[in-house]
């Protein structure tokens, strides 16, 4: 908190300010005005236009020097906050994206497992088809050696 004027360290909480004010407490407009004093000669602040009005120092005044730097401070408190939680983010997102990776490479395994499970399945079952398809031709050529048989034999015995 900027430290103020000794003529003006009697103000209260609700005058005081962080930073660069931008209103008083009043609502009052912020000015700045040049120091004509001994102690302080051409050293700008801060003053409410109502304050200087109604020349009560129960309004808001601060040093320009001072605010400047404390806003200084609260930019780079700020700025260093940014700058932590877009490290987190950023590492938050790297482990998200390795995760992604090794599901990635889960699923292809499982997905090439599956399709060899079937494949071999399916080859089964082609070999299965191809021995009933065997046999059925093998009956159906016995079938046709029998009865061609049978037909040469009986027109044997008829000639």
């Amino acid at each position: 908190m900027s430290n103020y004027s000794t003529a003006s360290s009697h103000l209260t909480a609700r005058s005081s300010c962080r930073g660069v004010p931008t209103v008083c407490w009043c609502g009052g407009e912020i000015t700045t005005f040049t120091s004509k004093t001994k102690d302080n000669p051409y050293r700008r602040f801060y003053r409410c236009v109502m304050g200087v009005k109604e020349k009560t120092e129960d309004h808001l005044f601060q040093w320009v020097d001072e605010a400047l730097l404390e806003e200084i401070r609260m930019v780079e408190l700020e700025h260093n906050r940014l700058i932590e939680e877009v490290k987190d983010l950023k590492k938050s997102v790297m482990d998200n994206m390795e995760f992604q990776n090794v599901m990635q490479i889960k699923v292809k395994e499982e997905i090439k497992a599956s399709i060899e499970k079937e494949l071999i399945g399916a080859k089964e079952k082609m070999q299965n088809l191809g021995r009933e398809m065997v046999k059925s031709t093998m009956t159906k050529v016995g079938v046709v050696v029998v009865v061609v048989g049978t037909v040469a034999w009986l027109c044997g015995k008829l000639i």
